[in-house]
């Protein structure tokens, strides 16, 4: 799990280490007894404990990708497409 949280948008097979781990995994994704709102639970009162001393919390969300092609910058990595900068 905390390969897992370390890299968000890898694949399972990627974090993990092995094929024992990956088949593991899609076992505990697979159990009914799991809940996703369960899991997140603690985070959330961890959030709602450290925004209770700010009198405005802001939470955004942004999707936006800047392309820099063509551009002459350094250390850009890649956004979605891989060919882009």
């Amino acid at each position: 799990m905390e390969r897992m949280a370390a890299d968000p948008t890898a694949s399972v097979p990627h974090v993990c280490h092995g094929w024992g781990e990956t088949i593991t995994a899609y076992r505990l994704f697979d159990n009914e007894k799991v809940q996703w709102h369960a899991i997140l639970e603690p985070h959330w009162q961890q959030t709602q404990k450290r925004t209770q001393s700010h009198r405005v919390v802001l939470c955004l969300q942004d999707t936006a990708e800047l392309d820099f092609n063509g551009q002459d910058a350094l250390g850009l990595g890649p956004p979605t497409y891989e060919a882009h900068r």
